[in-house]
């Protein structure tokens, strides 16, 4: 009963461990030329939740739908796996996170970005990548009802 406790673990571990590495490896930043390739990307003005903001993005990585302009570039492997955000101050910064799926549960179409709690203003959202090019990809305003 131990020896089949003990390789239960180790078998695990080793699908744990090559799951983490085939993640790592296929997981790619998409700099600006490649989100261009395949259609651009552009945002809808965001949506209030309970938990915050979600930011609309509009942006299909597998080349088949032109969003800001006519894709080059198509992929069949490839998936949306997240839209990283940062913020600072009125500015958004996204970078979306390709790569491929072994769950089978992603889309190449990205999803919402959850921004959190903003406070009122006017803010500009921008494409981040390695590059120290940002491209401006929306903007919008937030006012807050007073009740």
């Amino acid at each position: 009963m131990k020896k089949l406790s003990i390789s239960l673990i180790i078998v695990v571990s080793l699908v744990l461990i090559g799951w983490l590495a085939f993640n790592s490896l296929t997981r790619k930043s998409a700099d600006w030329n490649f989100i261009q390739s395949v259609g651009g990307i552009k945002t809808e003005k965001p949506v209030e939740t309970e938990d915050g903001y979600y930011l609309p993005i509009l942006c299909n990585v597998s080349g088949w739908d032109s969003i800001t302009v006519k894709p080059i570039t198509t992929n069949s492997s490839l998936f949306c796996l997240k839209t990283k955000v940062s913020i600072k101050e009125n500015k958004i910064y996204l970078t979306v996170a390709t790569g491929m799926s072994i769950l089978g549960n992603n889309s190449t179409k990205c999803k919402a970005a959850k921004l959190g709690n903003l406070k009122d203003g006017n803010y500009k959202i921008y494409y981040k990548d390695k590059s120290l090019n940002e491209p401006l990809i929306g903007e919008f305003t937030i006012e807050k009802q007073v009740r």
